[in-house]
């Protein structure tokens, strides 16, 4: 059984990318799931691209913050069940509406609104499980070409193809592996739970506020609208990449955007000149918190990928040059 493997290495042989299709749509469309552990794992996979080492390593902590976050909100918040039962529920959701209960945390909590200590308690929880039962079994439904992994040292490693594959069609699999979640929580959860089920899946992972960015930007220096450079006295935090195809909040992708600019831009991509704005602005911050995850090359390829998925980078603010 997948699950029993504590460590394994990835198959090193070529994959075209008819083959990653391949194995990906089966994984997606044909495997057999008793619960949405692998929904999720690869709901989380596609969101912690950003953080990705060079080496294609991610710990599995930072893949089960993503992980944590997107179970609470489903379970928690919109209350739907995760297993393959309308009776039962799966030993996550124990472990995690325990914790509601125990902390006495309101229902209609936001993940994002939970203090930091509990988050980190509670993704240490979810953690445990994850580790135990769902990196091997996701392993073999790839048949062993994902990635390789370690539970005791906490990590996993991504192979170079399923990096380029998942970043060259991430809307289409974001968008794919909600759809297969949505079906599967249809079967197992009231006509009430499943109203707008759609967005709940797609938005799931989305914050609630990110005043917190805006309060680091603002402490960092910025002062003035990144894209038009006018003082303004109410800001935005804008994901410069589209939080659409990033899927994940990483400060070297956020600028402060006036109200003009902010809704002007809305899903679109800035043009490439404000990109090189960005690499310069992000290479002064080198030393920052939060910017160990960051490497020109990955927002240059973020960027660049995001074209690929549909994103066209022609955006300029309405007047057309910065102030």
């Amino acid at each position: 059984m997948g699950w029993e493997l504590n460590v394994a290495e990835a198959k090193d042989i070529y994959l075209a990318e008819s083959d990653l299709w391949r194995y990906t749509q089966h994984f997606l469309m044909h495997s057999h799931h008793t619960t949405t552990y692998k929904y999720i794992l690869m709901k989380a996979l596609l969101e912690s691209l950003p953080e990705v080492s060079e080496s294609g390593r991610l710990t599995f902590l930072q893949v089960t913050r993503h992980v944590t976050k997107i179970y609470w909100n489903l379970t928690v918040t919109y209350q739907l069940g995760q297993l393959n039962s309308k009776e039962k529920r799966s030993s996550l959701e124990q472990v995690i509406i325990e914790f509601q209960r125990q902390h006495e945390i309101p229902r209609e909590w936001n993940f994002d609104k939970i203090a930091e200590p509990q988050k980190a308690l509670l993704i240490k929880n979810v953690n445990d499980i994850f580790k135990k039962y769902v990196y091997g079994s996701f392993y073999k439904s790839f048949d062993g070409t994902i990635y390789s992994f370690h539970k005791k040292e906490g990590w996993l490693q991504l192979t170079a193809p399923y990096i380029v594959f998942f970043e060259k069609y991430k809307r289409i699999l974001m968008n794919v592996t909600n759809y297969q979640l949505a079906l599967f929580l249809e079967k197992y959860n009231t006509k009430e739970a499943m109203e707008k089920i759609l967005t709940k899946v797609e938005f799931v992972s989305a914050r609630q506020s990110l005043s917190e960015f805006q309060v680091l930007l603002k402490q960092y220096g910025e002062e003035r609208c990144f894209y038009c450079n006018r003082a303004v006295k109410k800001s935005h935090v804008d994901h410069f990449v589209p939080w659409s195809y990033v899927q994940n909040d990483v400060l070297w992708n956020f600028v402060l955007a006036c109200s003009s600019c902010n809704s002007s831009k809305s899903n679109r991509l800035a043009h490439t000149e404000y990109l090189g704005e960005l690499v310069a602005r992000n290479s002064r911050w080198l030393a920052f918190d939060q910017m160990e995850t960051y490497s020109e090359k990955k927002l240059v390829h973020m960027y660049d990928y995001a074209i690929q998925n549909g994103f066209l980078g022609d955006w300029r603010p309405r007047e057309g040059k910065r102030a």
